[in-house]
């Protein structure tokens, strides 16, 4: 069996843990190939561990250790491969990588005896002149189109199926997944969707008018965007990647044609994750006195 592992901003204080983890793996007969950022972490601690360039084909899994942007570069990673992908969190929230380096044992037992469940979360492509040859065109939680300059909104065109919505004068305005449904998209009001629904999710930044709500629409749609601004350019951005484009540019978005697979171990659930992460359904007065 061989696991990859991807890292790139572990803390120090969480090294010796992470160390500990690939110990366990490694005493039962395990590979293990990290990444070229985390083997350096761990070669300042004085663990040595080969490393990869590019992700084995032959890996059984990926393992990603760090926070929810480590958890969405792992995914970029695996791409069209089919791995399966485990996030353990080092990070602050912890919403996909959503188990602890304490629990480490544990994980590898229920790993290696496949006590977990798959998820299949479904990704967006974006089609556009703006991305730079070799970039990958996906995201996994959400693709923002946002204004640059802080002082003036933007004019957003949008079409689903070829029908025309109204203009959105907004700040800006997310397409994202049921993953994304509990990421930027719901900070701006956007609901909360299950991970296995079939749909996709459009959410106005900062509207600025009162009746544009967040719209659910089937996941088989083509989304096509056009935004425009006084200023010369805007953001579009694919998760944690940004991109400056010129006014006017024309995107297309669609679900990809392949699913990630995410590994959820026993004892947990979406639920449970949005009870105990985003405090979903806290209500002080339910606290003992």
């Amino acid at each position: 069996m061989l696991i990859a592992v991807n890292g790139r901003q572990v803390e120090a204080a969480y090294l010796p843990a992470v160390v500990h983890l690939l110990e366990l793996l490694q005493k039962k007969n395990i590979n293990i190939s990290v990444a070229p950022a985390l083997q350096q972490l761990l070669s300042d601690v004085g663990y040595r561990v080969e490393s990869f360039v590019e992700l084995p084909k032959n890996a059984d899994y990926l393992i990603s250790i760090g926070g929810d942007g480590t958890f969405l570069e792992s995914v970029l990673l695996i791409a069209k491969s089919g791995i399966p992908v485990m996030g353990i969190n080092t990070g602050r929230l912890g919403f996909l990588s959503n188990i602890t380096l304490a629990d480490c044992e544990k994980t590898i037992s229920y790993l290696l005896q496949k006590k977990y469940t798959i998820e299949e979360r479904s990704l967006l492509k974006v089609s556009g002149d703006f991305l730079p040859a070799g970039d990958i065109p996906y995201a996994l939680n959400e693709i923002g189109i946002q204004k640059r300059m802080a002082t003036i909104m933007i004019n957003i065109k949008v079409s689903v199926n070829g029908e025309k919505l109204p203009d959105y004068w907004a700040d800006g305005l997310l397409v994202s997944t049921p993953t994304g449904s509990t990421a930027y998209s719901m900070s701006v009001g956007g609901p909360i969707i299950v991970p296995e629904a079939r749909c996709l999710l459009l959410s106005p930044i900062a509207s600025h008018n009162l009746s544009t709500r967040p719209l659910i629409i089937n996941d088989h749609s083509t989304i096509k965007v056009q935004a425009n601004t006084r200023h010369n350019t805007i953001i579009i951005s694919l998760d944690n990647r940004i991109y400056e484009v010129a006014s006017g540019a024309k995107i297309s978005i669609e679900k990809a044609s392949f699913t990630v697979k995410t590994i959820r171990l026993y004892g947990s659930n979406f639920f449970s994750t949005l009870q105990e992460k985003l405090l979903w359904g806290s209500d002080k007065r339910n606290v003992p006195h």
